[in-house]
Parts: C-alpha cells; structure tokens; sequence
C-alpha cells in the first residue's frame, strides 16, 4: 500500500512538474509580448485540473486524493513567484 501510494505521489508530482517546465518553456521561447496571457490561462488550467482530479478521488474516497490536494496547495503557493518570472520576459 506504501510503495503503491509513493509510486503514485512520485508521478503526479513528476508529470505536473513537466507539465510546469514546458509551459514556463513555452512562453520564455515564443518571446512574445502576449506570453504571459498563455501561462495565465494553461496554470490555472492545470490547478483546475487537479482539482476535479481530487475531488472525484475524494468523492469515490480514495486515499490518493490527498496527493492531488498537495498539488494544488503547491501550486497555488507557487502561482505568485512564478507571475512575477514570467513578467520579466
């Protein structure tokens, strides 16, 4: 159960982590005064995501939707520092 909830917990946070590095990657290389507007519509996207993602798991009451509930936590923490990279290029 353990291994399984790790294995679990490690490739969420991996696979939203990617998902992070290429929208930040995306909008740093299209160097366009509207890049921005990109990562605000695809992070909030991917926050929502999670969200539903958690609150079906909770719903069917699985303990796996207290990693998609991390995730958001981390995620809207990091929303702030990340706005203020992005407007920098």
């Amino acid at each position: 159960m353990t291994s399984t909830f790790n294995l679990h917990r490690t490739i969420a946070f991996i696979f939203n982590a990617i998902i992070i590095g290429l929208i930040i990657y995306f909008v740093i290389k299209t160097d366009s005064d509207k890049s921005p507007i990109i990562f605000m519509v695809f992070y909030p996207a991917l926050t929502i995501l999670n969200l539903i993602i958690a609150i079906v798991l909770g719903l069917l009451k699985v303990t796996q939707a207290k990693i998609y509930k991390q995730i958001i936590i981390g995620l809207l923490l990091l929303f702030v520092p990340l706005v203020i990279i992005i407007s920098q290029y």
